[in-house]
């Protein structure tokens, strides 16, 4: 679902400068260099020309592109710069193509005669963590062809307009009548429906892969395969379309939506089986489907919707233009070194508004996820405890559908640590080394990276420390007490608190959520046990504090809450060995509450299910 990450724009490749004795007298190009012509329909002021050398497309100007076709493997550095000289409005020397290839095309590895250190200008400028790693081809264009020439039709305005006016009815009819809970419920609650959910959510994602092989297909380019590799620690699916870049602008852009489109159709051939076989577990997969859809719209991370609008405006790579655009919003004469980006006007304007978006969107987005790190991490392993108990249960009624499903969800949740971990790595490492290199001259710039390092951690740990084990605020109104027992009983208990916080129990737990009647106090205890929050108001309380109580048991697991004669205050909060009493929903104290004993480490048996159990809880 990435696509196009090697091509190249050769003026922001810099080599070190080579020695002149490594450009030949008669200089050669590489036997895997192909010269394509000028790409049609950029944002650029000045016409931009495609080079192909190998598996990546290069982007260069006029006068490289005039040198390239001037490199023959006979003509000397001399009768290149006289024809130079001759076919453009430069005056060129030799010591001017001498210059150009050693900074330019020997970096780039376009001569025959380049080292191997320099064959890989990408590999020179380093290559970016959020990029696809250990790509594997899963089929080429001999296998590749014949399917694209067959579906490459559906792209035939008589079937793509009516395709996608069925699948907006499809979609909305999913969504407006029939609803998702039903849906979330069969993947959860068949045995093997999340399997079958994942299954399909890989055909899925081939198929998307192949809308954007038939969509290049249709506009005349040509797929070089269809392949799957590492995006930070996740596999995904990757067409490499690199063919469109000497396609129009048009043509491009159906490439781009290709993907969406194909998702769409295999959206709705799932809805038309469903109403075929009427089987519920059919349909969760409509709804990674649209996640997907509208994930891949986002147009701030490598995307096919990044992709259409570095089409839509004729930037190759939007990313890779963003500090030449900078430069050249700074007067010439206070300019900083390097490449800047002379744009088309109109293009220049929605390139500023792109980026002017952008930084801001990343950098809150990056802060939000740095902030939810802890919460993340306690909610994982929570997760993975409780996977852990589900899998003992599986295990010993013999259930190898459940144990699969269980095993692939708990691979999934430390995949998603791991990623995180790797994130945090990748984005903190550049900052940290350019503050290491700029530290390191003088005692003052010691000091201030010093002050600086110091200054970052003592904001991670302000924001990090309420959601840690050993910084959770204190509650000194919350009550403890030792429960002694917590056996199974088939008999009625009568509890020391009111309502209890521990002890004997029912063997079947109360069904977390919100429940508008008393429930049986030895099944809550029971989910006690496992880790739930009960929350228990007085009968008669404010319409609007119900309201967000229910609210708050909707919006996480492991919460009951439920009415409760004799209360000693409108509000009790219990955990296992823990209660508190409040007088309002609103007081921030039951947040604080849940945060701290919600699947916390004094239930016996943190993690055990909440599900599944007894009783009805009321629906959002």
């Amino acid at each position: 679902m990435l696509r196009r990450d090697e091509m190249t724009i050769s003026k922001e490749s810099r080599g070190r400068g080579l020695d002149a004795e490594q450009v030949p007298e008669r200089p050669a190009l590489a036997p895997d260099v192909e010269l394509i012509g000028p790409m049609p329909e950029t944002g650029f002021t000045d016409q931009q020309w495609l080079v192909r050398q190998g598996n990546r497309f290069l982007q260069v100007t006029g006068l490289l592109y005039d040198l390239l076709q001037e490199i023959d493997g006979e003509r000397t550095l001399d009768e290149i710069a006289v024809n130079l000289t001759g076919k453009t409005e430069w005056t060129v020397g030799p010591e001017h193509v001498s210059r150009m290839l050693r900074t330019k095309l020997l970096p780039l590895g376009l001569l025959a005669s380049a080292p191997v250190s320099v064959t890989s200008g990408s590999d020179r400028q380093g290559r970016s963590p959020l990029q696809l790693s250990l790509r594997r081809n899963l089929a080429g264009p001999r296998v590749l062809e014949p399917v694209t020439s067959l579906l490459h039709i559906l792209y035939a305005p008589p079937l793509m307009v009516p395709l996608l006016l069925l699948s907006t009815v499809a979609y909305g009819w999913f969504y407006l009548v029939h609803g998702i809970t039903e849906s979330v419920r069969a993947a959860l609650y068949t045995p093997g429906g999340l399997l079958l959910t994942l299954a399909m959510t890989v055909l899925a994602a081939i198929f998307h892969e192949l809308g954007h092989a038939a969509a290049l297909r249709h506009g005349g380019g040509r797929v070089r395969g269809i392949g799957v590799g590492l995006y930070l620690v996740y596999p995904t699916f990757y067409t490499d379309v690199t063919d469109a870049y000497r396609l129009g602008r048009w043509a491009r852009l159906r490439t781009d939506l290709g993907g969406a489109y194909f998702h769409l159709i295999f959206g709705l051939l799932v809805i038309a089986l469903y109403f075929l076989s009427g089987r519920e577990v059919l349909l969760p997969v409509v709804l990674v489907i649209t996640a997907d859809v509208v994930y891949q719209f986002v147009p701030f991370v490598r995307a096919d919707g990044y992709w259409a609008l570095a089409d839509l405006t004729g930037i190759p790579d939007l990313f890779s233009h963003v500090a030449p655009f900078l430069r050249s919003l700074v007067p010439a004469a206070r300019r900083p070194p390097g490449p800047v980006s002379r744009l088309r006007p109109w293009v220049k304007v929605i390139f500023a508004v792109y980026v002017a978006l952008t930084i801001p969107v990343l950098a809150v987005f990056g802060l939000l996820i740095f902030r939810g790190v802890p919460r993340f991490f306690t909610t994982t392993l929570d997760s993975l405890l409780y996977q852990e108990r589900v899998f003992a249960t599986a295990l010993s009624s013999g259930d190898i559908v459940m144990m699969a499903a269980i095993g692939s969800q708990a691979v999934l949740l430390a995949l998603s640590m791991l990623a995180t971990v790797y994130v945090m790595y990748t984005l903190s490492r550049p900052p940290l080394r350019a503050l290491w290199n700029w530290s390191r001259p003088t005692p003052m710039r010691t000091m201030a990276g010093a002050l600086t390092v110091a200054g970052a951690v003592g904001l991670i740990i302000l924001m990090w420390a309420p959601d840690l084990p050993f910084g959770k605020p204190g509650l000194p109104e919350v009550k403890a007490f030792k429960v002694a027992e917590r056996l199974h009983v088939d008999s009625p208990v009568a509890y020391e608190q009111i309502p209890p916080v521990g002890g004997p129990h029912a063997p079947l737990w109360q069904n977390c959520g919100f429940y508008d009647t008393p429930i049986a106090s030895e099944n809550a205890v029971h989910s006690l046990e496992h880790g739930a929050v009960w929350i228990t108001y007085q009968p008669g309380l404010e319409h609007a504090q119900i309201a967000r109580l229910r609210e708050l048991a909707r919006s996480q697991p492991y919460i009951l809450v439920s009415p409760f004669g004799g209360l000693p205050s409108p509000l009790v909060a219990s955990a296992w060995g823990h209660q508190m009493y409040l007088d309002s929903a609103s007081d921030p104290r039951l947040l604080e509450f849940v945060r701290a004993f919600r699947l916390g480490p004094q239930a016996p048996e943190r993690g055990g299910p909440c599900h599944r159990g007894v009783g009805r809880p009321l629906r959002p």
